[in-house]
């Protein structure tokens, strides 16, 4: 008799139901595994006769088959020990067939029989809800991540004597693990920089508030020490709380990549993701034998800030050329395309030269090649996918000195919050989003100009030396900052602000 039993695997950050197929027949006592296995996974065999035997479970001196269907999918990973095991045993007879119906089982078996925490768990389990598998066994650890699933009942174990107990019926079915008591909500801006703490920028403050709000692309320009990183910091602050289905998305991200601490199962803030300049292109945008989401995915529905971005590889940098259009990346491995998701709003900061103090002579010394050579490594294509160009000057001894002033991020936030909703009524029949996302019908529709806002265009097109997708910025910016006035419709003053963001000769 053939036992079927369910796992699960991931492929990129979205999960996939994997069959287990276990017979045992007449021949040589030999234990195969077979299914496109990675090496882990052919090692499972030993992990799990192990197992098995200090359970008090032998294998029976006849040929024992196990398959990992689908074959022409490669397997990787731990997780499929446990329904391993389980599907022996209920080969063997030793356990119903018609207790293992329905639920889905993971687990990593250590050689005691111990039950070893996994990750991507989540993922699996949204896929399995999707497939009609509304139960799942997995270890204890992995418990209160389950639990983020209100429709699945989750059944947490410590070793493999438990499962087998419960199977049979010799055990109570294991009470639900509570999610660790959580008290009242933070607001989103509560563990972030507050943008009152930033001296001055008053130019740069505004940018990142037209940014947040639209979901527009950001590169702030500057010496050191003005304050880049520190704006940058608070634009997490200034974003509404996260919703439900975000969460789980960024958890699932999370779990995939092995970020999640035990005590910590829901992402709840908005990620702020700042990869220093030696990231390697697999640590950016996601890679590896078996694909693993990078920094643009586990920034989704958050931040991604690229400090130093001139300092950043060449080929990185022009990746995002795809990145910030597409909002997702696509890689293939094996002939099988894995897509992350990668929509977030994207910071960068940059100095005008090496030493950062172009073009106050008195302190910068660069020269005019370093310069030039410096500021080209951003390159046309990269700087005309920014919405927003801002420059933040030395702060000088009375604004340091004096009080911290200006709107705190909680006052921002509430007009970011606004904005969104605008958005959201706005964009409510299709899959649109923000105003940054805008495509071309859509700008046209919403984006409607009047006779004084073509004639301001028209006039200053060749003088910036605008292209087709410069231009459209400029009309999805104008749009933010009409909604941020309140205004219906995209005025002459509302694109004068625009114009006023847009790149300057330096960077």
């Amino acid at each position: 008799m053939v036992a079927e039993v369910w796992s699960g695997m991931v492929q990129g950050i979205q999960g996939e139901l994997v069959t287990i197929q276990a017979d045992i027949s007449e021949g040589l006592p030999v234990f195969g595994l077979t299914g496109h296995l990675s090496a882990e996974v052919k090692e499972a065999k030993e992990r799990v006769r192990t197992a098995l035997k200090n359970t008090g479970y032998h294998l029976p001196p006849r040929r024992v088959s196990v398959n990992l269907a689908p074959a022409d999918v490669k397997k990787s990973g731990t997780r499929y020990d446990l329904a391993i095991a389980v599907g022996i045993l209920t080969a063997m007879g030793l356990v119903p067939g018609s207790s293992v119906k329905g639920i889905i089982f993971l687990g990593e078996l250590a050689l005691d029989g111990e039950l070893a925490p996994l990750t991507g768990v989540l993922a699996i389990l949204r896929a399995a809800l999707a497939a009609g598998c509304t139960v799942c066994a997995v270890p204890l650890h992995n418990v209160e991540e389950a639990s983020l699933l209100p429709e699945m009942t989750v059944l947490g174990f410590a070793n493999l004597r438990e499962v087998v107990g419960y199977l049979n019926g010799k055990r109570e079915i294991p009470a639900k693990k509570k999610p660790a008591e959580r008290g009242k909500r933070k607001e989103s801006g509560s563990s972030w920089t507050d943008l009152s703490e930033v001296r001055g920028q008053q130019m740069a403050k505004r940018a990142l508030e037209i940014a947040v709000a639209g979901c527009h692309n950001l590169l702030l320009d500057g010496p050191p020490g003005s304050g880049k990183s520190m704006l940058a910091s608070c634009a997490p602050g200034i974003m509404p709380p996260m919703s439900r289905e975000e969460m789980i998305d960024a958890t699932i991200a999370y779990s995939v990549r092995g970020m999640l601490k035990e005590g910590m199962s829901l992402v709840e803030t908005r990620p702020f993701r700042a990869p220093s300049p030696s990231v390697t292109m697999a640590g950016m945008f996601g890679g590896g034998a078996e694909p693993k989401p990078g920094e643009v995915t586990l920034a989704h529905h958050g931040v991604l800030f690229l400090d130093e971005f001139p300092e950043f590889k060449r080929e990185l940098i022009e990746m995002f050329r795809l990145v910030l259009e597409e909002h997702r990346i696509t890689q293939v491995r094996s002939g099988k395309a894995v897509t992350f998701p990668a929509d977030f709003i994207f910071i960068a900061a940059a100095n005008p030269c090496p030493c950062g103090y172009y073009p106050d002579r008195r302190y910068c010394h660069c020269s005019l090649g370093q310069i030039q050579r410096y500021q080209s490594r951003l390159s046309g294509p990269i700087l005309d996918r920014i919405d927003l160009f801002v420059r933040c000057d030395k702060i000088s001894y009375e604004v340091m000195a004096g009080k911290p002033s200006g709107e705190t991020s909680a006052d921002v936030r509430e007009r970011v919050r606004r904005v969104w909703e605008i958005q959201k009524e706005r964009f409510l029949k299709s899959g649109t989003k923000f105003n940054g996302r805008m495509g071309t019908k859509e700008v046209e529709r919403f984006c409607a100009l009047d006779g004084d806002s073509r004639a301001l265009l028209r006039e200053v097109f060749d003088r910036l030396r605008l292209t087709g997708r410069s231009y459209t910025r400029i009309l999805k910016v104008g749009r933010t900052i009409a909604d941020l006035a309140g205004s219906p419709d995209v005025r002459e003053e509302h694109l004068r602000e625009a114009l006023l963001f847009r790149r300057s000769e330096n960077l």
